[in-house]
């Protein structure tokens, strides 16, 4: 070519350096290209080779594959405290099993149209549909489409929890890949078929036909087929009994796919969609859903809070109930079985009530029996109707508590903050109105006690004293201070009102917010029983998975008070049941017990409109406690009606939870003679007089008496050897000399005179009436032979109340 340029005289043209560049950058270009496809394969070989290890290390940790768990489900079974069998989860059910064989053709063309339309097509592994859908994922966002085989569904349920790790899905493709192995794809539709769930503890097609239709599957039409083979992916959401338009939604999805994969005609598929779904479907109260599960009556309620826990641990919390119930678990739990039998027995026994009122339907009850020392479950209560329990366990349904709250929002925090004394006294009236409030509070009885000590008042249980209290706290330890004292023990005010609420005084008497549980009540008793420590009640020990694996409960403990508060209330609370105690009709015949009494009344308006006297009560609890149990008892009425046929009327009416009460506790309680353990910080001074060491109080009156004693050295006798301080207990402190009883005695000598019988039945107006009556009151009754009737249940009266008054007073 250069010749020819030659002899034409012409130059050959020349690269110039802009060309030269850009030959040389194309193939800059292909060789990094080529870096970056070499590099990716290299990147790819080293993940698949990693991923490849990662698989089979996944594969390896897989469950163990058992050819008995993919036959049946596995029932769970419940243990007590001693590792005894007591029940049996789902034992006695009906399972109604299909035969593939005896499917009908138009079950399995909807079961596949919605769940693996390529089911015989495929092996354990969809890829095209595993294709499609990262696909989808990616477009529209991750989880927007799944690709899960019937195969992988079915070990998923049978193997494997319901976690989404990267380690779940490889063992579920492994698993899935073993079960082809071993089984035909007509067997494996026939474990999908027969295990899986269809809401409210149904499981299996068959059995799912039956429930909501009363039907066999070869009856159904093809709504109602469409809608079970629909039902399973949310199974709770899609349920008819929880919302018909959406189930109806999700059979007609079916329809839908059914006509799409050609597996129905365009005019059944018509005719399907105008089919009313709910035109045979069987009537069921929530009642009759929740007992779909057959269990024994006498465990209901303790097993209903065995579910609940359950759920709250790791292991079980992303898994359906149903399925967690099914899989074999060994629940062992803090249940005394022969407690917890004759707990529910003695509640299911309308024998045991004398008054007709309490033998009715419209009257319930429920209990919580707690050790008092580690919080466990040792018995519960929900109340009389077994099927009622299933679904609303009255133990865990919160309600006022009335005069209970007295001990933990206001004595408890005086002397956890203020190191009160029990003879601390306290200016009680004949009205007083709370700071900040119009409203009017008097005590049950509508009299003036003039000082009392806190022992007394609280014995008494009298509403000024203790709303005084309250507001003292307030004032001197921090306007915070009641309600963190509550909130350690369990009884939390922090989302009463959505989280926007101050105590008042109304709180204190066990009204307005003051609602809580039977079991609230208990664990917040059973603190005072432990030296202050909080326990959780946790009915759970531990779960044995049926691969043998221990998961292990643990409940919440923590101090919550100085061991001296809880020591000192304790000692207080004894008082229930001496003499003109709150529950002195009550005889523990030995048990070294404490407890407190409540009820809540009806608002004015509500005793006007039923015809009601004044001191008429809606609710009445006890809650008490030994070293070794504690129980909280909470009765009532399920609905309002004239004359007095739902209310606690009268002293006798309103002591009836107290036999109960007495009668269970006697029933389960060793009778050791186990006490309360006085802690070194708390100190008896005179009589039952009790101080916290070190405190200014008794520092005060260490320096009074030592005064005394030298003011009286000179005029000693020899006789004086004979009274070496008789009241001493506590070798370093001194005595008063005044009793705290005495102190009371002299003291209301100097109040008015008190109301007669007729007087205390008949005057109080509202919120609790209360057994409980003045020492002056005491001792008319001794010299007049006694006066039984005076024992009433607490009701403390609000005589012209503003527009606040709550409906529930203590």
């Amino acid at each position: 070519m250069d010749q020819n340029y030659k002899r034409s005289g012409k130059k050959p043209p020349q690269k110039n350096g802009a060309q030269r560049k850009k030959k040389g950058a194309g193939r800059s270009r292909a060789s990094l290209i080529k870096r970056i496809v070499l590099w990716m394969v290299l990147v790819g070989l080293v993940m698949l080779v990693a991923g490849s290890f990662l698989f089979a290390y996944y594969a390896s940790r897989a469950p163990a594959f058992s050819e008995e768990k993919l036959q049946d489900p596995i029932p769970a079974k419940i243990y007590d405290k001693n590792d005894e069998l007591v029940t049996t989860l789902y034992e006695g059910q009906e399972r109604q099993l299909v035969d593939i064989e005896d499917t009908p053709a138009h079950v399995t063309d909807a079961v596949l149209s919605v769940e693996d339309n390529r089911f015989y097509d495929h092996g354990a592994i969809d890829f095209v549909r595993l294709g499609a859908a990262v696909l989808n994922n990616v477009t529209d966002g991750f989880g927007s489409q799944g690709a899960s085989t019937i195969t992988q569904q079915v070990v998923k349920r049978v193997f494997l929890t319901a976690d989404k790790s990267l380690e779940r899905k490889a063992q579920e493709a492994y698993l899935a890949y073993r079960l082809e192995q071993e089984y035909s794809k007509d067997e494996i539709l026939e474990m999908y078929l027969n295990k899986i769930y269809y809401s409210d503890g149904i499981y299996g097609i068959r059995t799912a036909a039956d429930y909501y239709f009363d039907k066999d599957l070869g009856d159904l039409n093809l709504a109602e087929t469409a809608y079970l083979a629909g039902l399973p992916q949310l199974p709770n959401r899609y349920n008819l009994y929880v919302d018909q338009e959406l189930g109806t939604d999700r059979a007609n999805t079916v329809l839908s796919l059914m006509l799409h994969h050609g597996r129905i005609t365009e005019a059944e598929y018509n005719e399907a969609v105008n089919t009313d779904l709910t035109a045979n479907l069987i009537a069921r109260s929530e009642e009759d859903r929740a007992s779909s599960e057959p269990e024994n009556p006498e465990y209901a309620a303790y097993i209903n809070v065995v579910k609940q826990e359950l759920q709250t641990n790791d292991m079980f919390r992303n898994m359906e109930l149903g399925e967690a119930l099914a899989s074999g678990i060994s629940i062992y739990t803090n249940m005394d079985s022969g407690v917890q039998r004759q707990l529910q027995t003695m509640v299911n026994n309308r024998d045991y009530y004398y008054n007709p009122k309490f033998q009715s339907d419209n009257f319930n009850m429920a209990s919580t029996i707690l050790d008092t020392e580690t919080g466990d479950l040792v018995a519960i209560s929900g109340g009389r109707d077994y099927r009622e329990v299933v679904m609303h366990n009255q133990a865990l349904v919160e309600r006022n508590v009335g005069s209970t709250m007295k001990p933990f929002l206001a004595y408890g925090p005086a002397i956890e903050n203020m190191q009160w004394r029990t003879d601390h006294t306290i200016e009680d009236e004949y009205e007083y109105q709370p700071q900040g409030f119009e409203n009017t509070i008097y005590n049950y009885d509508s009299q003036d006690h003039g000082t009392v000590t806190m022992r007394n008042a609280l014995r008494q249980s009298l509403n000024i004293p203790a709303v005084k209290t309250f507001e003292t706290v307030r004032d001197e330890a921090g306007e915070d201070a009641p309600e963190e004292f509550a909130e350690n023990v369990g009884l939390d005010y922090s989302e009463k009102a959505e989280g926007d609420y101050t105590l008042s005084f109304n709180d204190v008497l066990g009204g307005y917010e003051s609602r809580f549980t039977p079991l609230q009540m208990a664990e917040a008793y059973a603190t005072l029983g432990n030296g202050g420590t909080y326990n959780t009640a946790q009915s759970i020990r531990h779960v044995v998975t049926d691969e043998g694996e221990t998961v292990e409960f643990e409940n919440e403990s923590e101090k919550a008070m100085e061991d001296y508060t809880a020591y000192m209330l304790t000692d207080m609370l004894k008082g229930t049941f001496e003499p003109y105690g709150s529950a002195d009709f009550i005889q523990m015949n030995g048990l070294n017990i404490a407890a407190k009494t409540g009820t809540t009344s009806y608002s004015r308006e509500d005793r006007e409109a039923m015809n009601l006297p004044d001191n008429s009560a809606k609710d009445a609890w006890i809650v008490g406690y030994t070293p070794e149990y504690t129980m909280s008892l909470w009765t009532g009425f399920m609905e309002n009606r004239d004359n007095g046929d739902s209310s606690f009327v009268g002293a006798d009416e309103h002591i009836t939870p107290q036999w109960f009460f007495r009668d269970i506790m006697q029933s389960i309680s060793t009778y050791n003679g186990q006490d309360f353990d006085r802690p070194d910080s708390v100190v008896q001074m005179d009589g039952n007089v009790l101080a916290v060491r070190g405190s200014e109080e008794v520092q005060a009156d260490d320096s009074t008496s030592t005064e005394e004693s030298r003011n009286a050295q000179p005029a000693q006798t020899v006789e004086t050897t004979e009274e070496p301080s008789q009241v001493i207990i506590e070798p370093e402190e001194t005595t008063e000399e005044v009793t705290e009883q005495q102190t009371e005695e002299a003291t209301e000598e100097e109040t008015t005179e008190q109301s007669t019988v007729e007087t205390t039945t008949e005057e109080p107006s509202t919120e609790e009436a209360t057994e409980e009556v003045t020492e002056q009151q005491t001792e008319e009754a001794t010299a007049e032979g006694g006066m039984e009737e005076e024992t009433t249940e607490e009701a403390e009266p609000v005589e012209e109340p503003t527009e606040e008054e709550t409906d529930e007073a203590s």
